[in-house]
């Protein structure tokens, strides 16, 4: 018989034959934790890392840009992260969410700027509309592709970059 192990563990002190003893019953740290801890039952959920939500390229994004991120999270969900890659989220679905009209387009380029997306980028001509197609590159594609994480190489000259351009663009009226 295996001596008992004592371990300090994050929900206090373990003590038992086997190390994770008390876990498989539940009784390390609080049992509502455990509960509450994992993704409602019957709901779309979506994981977002911490380096994600604290990487330079996040913390850059205009309001717009994030907006038009959450929209293409809640397409990919409504998915059950099955189409990424070949997600459409047209522009008035965008602006239904919040966005402002006139803010869609630049929105769109920033996360791609940045490595949030790549677009395949729809067209109009003879009167019809073909919408873009988005791909979010924090997860894997549809195909199975794992994800790309664009966003990770992105460094604060990207965003001193990107500003620039954002100042001309405005100074010129391009």
């Amino acid at each position: 018989m295996p001596a008992p192990v004592t371990e300090l563990g994050s929900g206090g002190l373990i003590v038992g034959r086997d190390k994770h003893e008390r876990l498989r019953r539940g009784e390390v740290g609080s049992s509502k934790a455990g509960r509450y801890a994992t993704p409602p039952r019957g709901e779309s959920w979506i994981w977002l890392t911490f380096s994600f939500l604290d990487s330079v390229a996040f913390g850059a994004l205009s309001r717009s840009a994030i907006m038009a991120l959450m929209r293409l999270l809640l397409e990919h969900m409504a998915h059950a992260g099955t189409m990424n890659g070949r997600l459409v989220v047209t522009h008035r679905q965008f602006a239904d969410y919040g966005i402002r009209q006139a803010s869609v387009a630049g929105a769109i380029r920033e996360l791609e700027y940045f490595g949030f997306i790549d677009v395949e980028r729809g067209r109009a001509y003879r009167g019809q509309r073909e919408p873009s197609i988005f791909r979010l590159t924090c997860y894997a594609d549809h195909m199975g592709a794992p994800a790309t994480n664009r966003w990770k190489a992105v460094t604060s000259k990207h965003v001193e970059n990107w500003k620039k351009k954002r100042k001309d663009r405005r100074c010129c009226g391009t």
